[in-house]
């Protein structure tokens, strides 16, 4: 699964908390050097990351940021968390606890379900040009048959 550019810049923060140089961020963040350099460049640009002789820090604005981000997230994380585990927990339990558990599932299965909504016009697409191309190379194979059998 890829990275949001939020996840990336958290990692990026958190690594610079003590001082680091580019290639520990490259190494601690798992990004190439090229786009590291681009997230240094914002971050230094927003003022959440500090260049002093060779080593990035996180500022205060940075650190933050990074507990605000760090919240937001454990907020997020927290209702989806505890609908999985009522969920295990509560098999036989009442209808309305299931009610209850029901709520927090409804919101992933509306992303589920906008992804597939999503990813049907690519499948569409992709099968398209599958018949283009076989049609093509039909129309190639009865145009060198007519070539070879002038008949």
């Amino acid at each position: 699964m890829r990275r949001s550019r939020m996840d990336i810049v958290v990692d990026v923060l958190e690594a610079a908390k003590n001082g680091v140089n580019k290639t520990a961020i490259v190494y601690r963040t798992n990004l190439n050097f090229t786009l590291a350099e681009k997230y240094l460049e914002l971050l230094e640009k927003q003022g959440l990351l500090e260049n002093k002789s060779d080593k990035y820090i996180t500022s205060d604005k940075g650190k933050v940021f990074l507990a605000k981000a760090k919240e937001i997230t454990m907020q997020l994380e927290t209702p989806l968390h505890n609908a999985k585990e009522k969920t295990t927990q509560n098999e036989d339990a009442s209808p309305k606890a299931k009610q209850m558990t029901l709520q927090y599932e409804e919101p992933m299965q509306i992303a589920k379900q906008m992804t597939l909504q999503y990813e049907a016009p690519m499948q569409k697409t992709q099968e398209m040009n599958l018949q283009q191309n076989l049609l093509m190379e039909r129309l190639i194979r009865e145009i060198t048959i007519q070539r070879e059998n002038p008949n």
